[in-house]
């Protein structure tokens, strides 16, 4: 069993999972997770056990502990009763921005689902003028108080549903507007602080953030912003070349280029080596892996910015970390050389002859490997509309991953959303799609032991 080398103990490592739109239910999540990634236990009995969780400061919420080694907690970090208060007028608003844009800034695999959009709303504004509900209106009358009732119902909780319940989370988090800052500053707190309290418990090793529809937004706002806390600390620092960050640099470029045969496999064991560097350099970072599933990050040039450009502008000026992160670039007579890492620590007193280097702030994808799986959409209408592959938005770093089930039918309408972790794991009905369980559990690599080494 692998244990801790200075303490004797054994290795734990922790899995924090943030869950996605809708009225979501404490601990609702995270138990189908972990029911659908760990095994059996061979010896019978529960899969995991339900530990108190004093790291989320909540009644609501425990964490879940596996059976086997290393030693593994389940978090969830649960968010959903902060989302109170959504008015029609916050959907309407964010909606109209969506859609009253012209048709060159809307994203190439938005454009379908845009015109179909306007289709629509065409199409109801004309039966609406052409009065083509008139022969129900008269029907109405004849039917029995108790069925009208049961449709309106019907329809008010299906609208309800819809709107409030999904479509006015997106529209909140997702939306800078005044009214909505303080739900978002409440929810990344609240997801900040949850993940500091992991990292200083001293209890972990490793940390892997998993994040469903919107939670793959708040996962990469929360870690953005945390990493900007942990960037330039060495707390044990010592004379290094520092190799693996000078490795990860030319690799990353290499990839981002497409030269040199360099893959994103070779980039992700770089980001490895680099991440244990920084370790044995007293850096507090504990993510290794940013797994996300049916991510609306595919959506980022309507979602975060004007248009594409304006998305390529935030990123460059490392507002939206990259993966690869953003490279400087320092042009001499003799070379054009791009890196990532700044010098941050020039020895004083009796470590005068330490020289270190840090990471910049927007370069947490240099050391946290960024996993993606989708359900591709037919036509970019039919299938999980929500996610879509992200290297074309955030760097060839990221391991997209295009994912399928049993089901034709379930792969081609919104249940595919729905779908990432679960567990009948059989072949995919189209044979070039992996299964998306079995792609999460390679993704989570939970026995691996080359992180502890």
């Amino acid at each position: 069993m692998p244990t801790n080398a200075k303490s004797g103990r054994r290795h734990t490592q922790a899995v924090v999972i943030i869950h996605g739109i809708g009225e979501q239910h404490p601990m609702e999540t995270v138990r189908a997770f972990a029911d659908a990634i760990l095994p059996e236990p061979t010896e019978g009995g529960e899969k995991y056990f339900v530990r108190p969780d004093p790291l989320s400061e909540s009644f609501e919420l425990r964490k879940l502990q596996n059976r086997s080694q290393p030693r593994t907690h389940f978090f969830e970090y649960y968010w959903a009763y902060k989302v109170e208060g959504t008015k029609l007028s916050h959907i309407l608003s964010w909606l109209y921005l969506l859609l009253f844009r012209k048709p060159k800034k809307v994203p190439r695999q938005m454009l379908s689902l845009w015109v179909v959009s306007w289709l629509l709303i065409v199409l109801i504004l004309i039966a609406i003028s052409v009065d083509v509900f008139g022969p129900l209106k008269q029907l109405t009358p004849q039917l029995p108080p108790f069925i009208v009732s049961g449709i309106s119902v019907l329809l008010f909780s299906v609208f309800h549903l819809v709107f409030y319940l999904y479509i006015g989370d997106a529209a909140r988090y997702l939306s800078p507007t005044p009214d909505n800052i303080k739900l978002r500053q409440g929810i990344r707190a609240d997801g900040i602080k949850l993940l500091k309290k992991i990292h200083e418990s001293g209890e972990y090793e490793r940390v892997i953030v998993v994040g469903h529809s919107l939670g793959s937004v708040v996962a990469y706002d929360i870690l953005k912003h945390l990493w900007q806390e942990y960037y330039t600390d060495y707390r044990e620092p010592k004379a290094s070349t520092q190799p693996a960050l000078a490795n990860l640099e030319k690799i990353g470029e290499d990839l981002r280029k497409g030269i040199n045969g360099v893959t994103v496999e070779n980039y992700m064991q770089a980001q490895i080596d680099l991440w244990k560097e920084m370790r044995s350099l007293g850096n507090p970072w504990l993510v290794t892996d940013l797994i996300t599933a049916g991510s609306p990050l595919t959506h980022a040039a309507m979602l975060f910015a004007n248009d594409e450009d304006d998305l390529r502008a935030r990123q460059r000026q490392r507002d939206l970390p990259t993966n690869p992160p953003e490279p400087e670039v320092e042009i001499t007579k003799k070379e054009e050389r791009r890196f990532y890492s700044y010098l941050v620590w020039e020895g004083y007193g009796k470590k005068k002859d330490i020289k270190l280097r840090a990471v910049h702030h927007g370069g947490l994808f240099a050391l946290t490997r960024w996993t993606n799986l989708y359900y591709p959409a037919l036509w970019g209408i039919f299938g999980d509309l929500v996610g879509g592959p992200l290297v074309h938005w955030f760097g060839p770093g990221i391991r997209d991953i295009a994912v399928g089930s049993s089901s034709k039918l379930k792969d081609h309408t919104l249940l595919a959303h729905l779908s990432y972790w679960s567990k009948g794991r059989i072949k995919s009905s189209n044979p070039k799609l992996a299964i998306a369980l079995d792609e999460i559990i390679k993704a989570l690599d939970l026995k691996n032991t080359s992180y502890f080494s």
